[in-house]
């Protein structure tokens, strides 16, 4: 087979695309096709996910992401050779996989690709389903890397849900954790949130431990009656009593069960996804001496993360009412900020208007209304929308629109001074796209 492109290798992924198909984010309740067609495919490249000792599975609304990241960095401060997969990716699509310190290289990623190729060819002759979806995809990509290099923990962050979403293919796992349940996707894996924590609770296998901060206890109801069908037990840490020490733009430090943990970024919201992920990691035997240095450690892009300075330039991965309210509060606690200018964009199928009401309570000097991705294949925000829905609450604030995030981000670095922040959110797409051009240690 002819050699491929980093690029070729990407767009041939991006083109299965194109290819008609049952899809999880348009139809996901109640069908287990998806992961039907996930284990014909796994079963056809000689089931990576089998050769993965220990899994950690991490669903929610909000934190699973950084909960997926703390655990990861406990496990490599641990010395164990550890995976994590991340959806969607900060950037480039390699960041989708890490183990240990390092991404997934792109000559890993080509020769996982030219491996595929003549494996879906086959497939797609001789499945009885359609052709797996992009995500799918990506999560065999990632099994295979993983089991390609020996991994013995892989955390796996689910994409949308947990039930049907493709990382609930893996056979086993040695935790379950959900940090909680949100109105995100709406419409989508369920019309309220008592369907969302539904399909959030079918990552809740048998032989597992379960572990949750959700606070409702409705909510909870759900899970615990997984979990009798599974026989396995639910902890729940959804109020954990500590004592914040510092909270600058480095770092975080607190004091949990007398004993000392710090995070290396500012927002004490995030206290509690870290708490949720010690408690995790004491259940599975380690220590304090792995738990403080991985949490020390963790590297977490796009959760407030600071790239530039005077002026202060944050990106941001908040893409739902939650997330946004816990940035706003977070943001508000820079006191030493003059102005705040906002560069926004947003995917169509968020509750933006709700988004918009937090964001609006930071009084912003400007607003810069942008789509959040320039990928063709994604659904935007229409940038006019926006710049509406934000003059309503902000009548005298301007709201510049651009097309195109670089020039939006071009124009606010020109205008805001040395101790103003430009703060970039609404979306993993527009934050992730504009690191690409911010961070230097991107793979």
């Amino acid at each position: 087979m002819k050699k491929m492109t980093f690029d070729e290798a990407y767009n041939y992924v991006l083109s299965l695309g194109n290819l008609p198909r049952l899809e999880y984010m348009r139809d996901p309740r109640h069908t287990g096709i998806y992961l039907k067609r996930v284990q014909f495919f796994l079963d056809m490249v000689g089931n990576p996910e089998k050769k993965i000792p220990h899994y950690i599975h991490v669903t929610g609304t909000s934190g699973k992401g950084s909960v997926t990241s703390y655990l990861h960095s406990i496990l490599k401060a641990a010395g164990q050779k550890a995976g994590a997969t991340f959806s969607p990716h900060p950037t480039y699509i390699n960041e989708r996989w890490r183990i240990g310190e390092r991404y997934m290289s792109q000559k890993e990623f080509i020769d996982l690709v030219i491996f595929l190729k003549p494996k879906l060819d086959q497939y797609i002759r001789v499945t009885p389903y359609d052709m797996l979806s992009f995500f799918e995809l990506t999560e065999v990509l990632g099994l295979l890397w993983f089991a390609r290099n020996k991994v013995r923990w892989a955390v796996m962050e689910v994409a949308c849900g947990g039930r049907y979403d493709a990382t609930n293919i893996i056979p086993r796992k040695d935790a379950a954790v959900i940090t909680n349940v949100g109105v995100d996707h709406i419409g989508i894996i369920g019309d309220n949130k008592r369907e969302i924590a539904y399909e959030k609770a079918g990552i809740i296998k048998p032989n597992c431990a379960v572990f949750t901060s959700e606070k409702d206890k409705k909510i909870r109801a759900i899970f615990e009656k997984e979990c009798r069908k599974n026989k396995v037990k639910m902890a729940v840490f959804n109020a954990p009593k500590f004592k914040l020490l510092e909270s600058n733009f480095s770092e975080t430090t607190f004091l949990y069960n007398n004993e000392k943990y710090s995070l290396p970024m500012f927002g004490a919201h995030q206290i509690k996804n870290a708490i949720l992920c010690i408690e995790v990691a004491k259940h599975l035997k380690f220590k304090y001496k792995d738990i403080y240095p991985g949490l020390k450690k963790v590297d977490q892009p796009l959760r407030l993360e600071i790239v530039g300075r005077n002026p202060l330039i944050i990106l941001d991965a908040a893409h739902n009412p939650d997330k946004i309210k816990t940035t706003v509060e977070a943001v508000k606690q820079l006191k030493e900020i003059k102005n705040i200018y906002l560069i926004v964009g947003s995917s169509e199928n968020k509750n933006t208007r709700l988004m918009i009401k937090y964001l609006a309570s930071l009084k912003p000097r400007v607003v810069y209304c942008s789509r959040n991705t320039m990928n063709p294949f994604r659904k935007v925000l229409s940038p006019q929308t926006m710049a509406k829905e934000f003059k309503k609450l902000l009548p005298k604030t301007p709201t510049p629109i651009f097309l195109d995030p670089f020039q939006a981000l071009e124009m606010a670095k020109k205008e805001a001074k040395k101790d103003d922040l430009i703060l970039v959110t609404g979306s993993i797409f527009i934050s992730g796209e504009l690191r690409g051009l911010l961070v230097k240690n991107t793979p």
